[in-house]
């Protein structure tokens, strides 16, 4: 293989990569497949199943004890497909708000975290979600939804709910 800057042949090796374009500084890949080129120094990381990656670099930090950092929050609300205009609006709190969690200059609530934390391991990454149903949830009188729910082999199944 060639290298796109130079054209000299890349030289091919396992290695340990620190793999801060996830958003974090503390992510060693280990032995994984890295190509440099001896003349001018570029690399490339081959880097495999990369979406399996994510999801396990996130409950790694959705699952441990200490507070979440900054750098974290950032990188668990990225993982999870949210822009900070829209994480605000599905936690309730201000874009503002998310500016300072991500920038440290506000700690998140521990509720905050914990829904943060929890969105990591209950849902998978949207690609597409309607936040102006979000706008739609928590108006009005508090009603009951009833639900009809049927086995099937594989798993449950909604057959009607009663809108509320």
């Amino acid at each position: 293989m060639r290298c796109e800057n130079c054209g000299a042949q890349m030289k091919s090796g396992r290695e340990n990569y620190l793999y801060t374009e996830c958003g974090l500084d503390s992510v060693t890949l280990m032995n994984v497949e890295v190509r440099r080129c001896p003349d001018c120094g570029e690399y490339e990381v081959d880097i495999p199943r990369i979406d399996e990656l994510h999801r396990l670099i996130a409950q790694e930090v959705a699952s441990k004890k200490a507070r979440l950092t900054p750098k974290e929050v950032r990188a668990l609300r990225k993982y999870l497909g949210f822009s900070g205009t829209d994480f605000a609006a599905v936690l309730d709190v201000t874009p503002e708000t998310v500016s300072r969690w991500e920038t440290g200059k506000k700690q998140m609530s521990p509720v905050a975290e914990r829904a943060l934390r929890l969105m990591v391991f209950v849902r998978d990454p949207v690609a597409e979600y309607p936040l102006e149903k979000l706008a739609e949830v928590a108006q009005g009188e508090a009603i009951p939804l009833r639900m009809m729910l049927r086995e099937s082999r594989a798993h449950w199944k909604a057959e009607a709910a009663a809108a509320a």
